[in-house]
């Protein structure tokens, strides 16, 4: 039986809030393992800049611990994220798994050539589709999926093949010029993000076109851009044409409204994997594989 590491990396959680996740791993015959720090709490934070390091490392060395699942996401993992010893996973892989704020563990793991996973955290999981579920279930046990999606009129269609990279918008923007900066050569980048002004949506887009991001990809993955915040007066673009201005000038494929971010649809994304992602008239497809 695998064993599952839960801690919190950022912002607090209580038990009630991941009670309905922990059941389901457990149906799926995981030996779930809850850190003493999970439930710690520090003004808005699951304790102290030390105590999530502290879990986090813990979990790592642990040669007990298969997964690493993180329970929320928040503000916080910035805080910690460059005292972290990964030479663990060198050894024994493991899932790390999470998005939103855990965007900025991905791009560590990235940096250090590992892999990892890009899916839903325990909060919440009770407003997760069944796809979503059905999904995150199969990828724990494989090496490689296999998506089909709609396709949106604002699509450009095109064949692409790279290495999946990606995460939340604003935590990608503010990975830029640090020590867990992402390097987009040969790749295929996923966006998502929730509760942003349009305005600021089109700033760091912008930043990271500025920044050489869009030059060398392949291709372009745009997931749920949700609960958009208003603004009086409104911004002069919707969001498909922000992102329509910013890639004018490339040629990779481009998808829109694919079901990842902070919606019921959030399928798992496995980082650092081999992708080939299709865009045709007839809809979106994504593969996915362990090297």
């Amino acid at each position: 039986m695998k064993k599952i590491g839960v801690f919190s990396p950022a912002s607090a959680v209580s038990y009630e809030q991941i009670e309905k996740a922990v059941q389901t791993l457990e149906k799926w015959s995981y030996e779930v393992f809850i850190h003493p720090q999970t439930f710690a709490q520090n003004a808005q934070f699951a304790g102290t800049i030390q105590e999530r390091l502290s879990a986090f490392q813990e979990l790592l060395n642990d040669d007990t611990i298969d997964i690493i699942w993180c329970s929320r996401g928040g503000y916080g993992v910035v805080q910690w994220i460059d005292s972290v010893d990964f030479s663990p996973l060198l050894k024994k892989f493991k899932w790390v798994v999470g998005f939103s704020d855990v965007t900025v563990l991905h791009c560590a793991l990235q940096k250090k050539g590992l892999k990892s996973l890009h899916a839903p955290m325990l909060k919440g999981w009770e407003n997760l589709s069944k796809e979503t579920l059905k999904y995150l279930q199969y990828i724990l046990q494989n090496t490689q999926i296999e998506y089909k999606v709609e396709n949106s009129p604002f699509d450009r269609l095109g064949k692409a093949k790279g290495k999946l990279i990606g995460g939340n918008i604003a935590l990608l923007h503010n990975q830029i010029g640090t020590n867990t900066d992402f390097d987009t050569e040969n790749t295929i980048l996923f966006l998502e993000d929730v509760n942003e002004p349009l305005y600021n949506l089109d700033r760091m887009l912008r930043h990271l076109q500025r920044a050489g991001k869009f030059e060398k990809l392949q291709g372009l993955i745009v997931g749920n851009i949700s609960r958009i915040k208003p603004e009086e007066p409104p911004f002069d673009k919707n969001m498909y044409e922000i992102i329509a201005e910013l890639i004018e000038a490339y040629n990779f494929p481009v998808c829109y409204d694919f079901p990842i971010g902070h919606e019921s649809e959030n399928y798992p994304m496995l980082c650092g994997a081999e992708a080939i992602l299709e865009v045709s008239l007839s809809g979106v497809k994504l593969e996915q594989k362990w090297s």
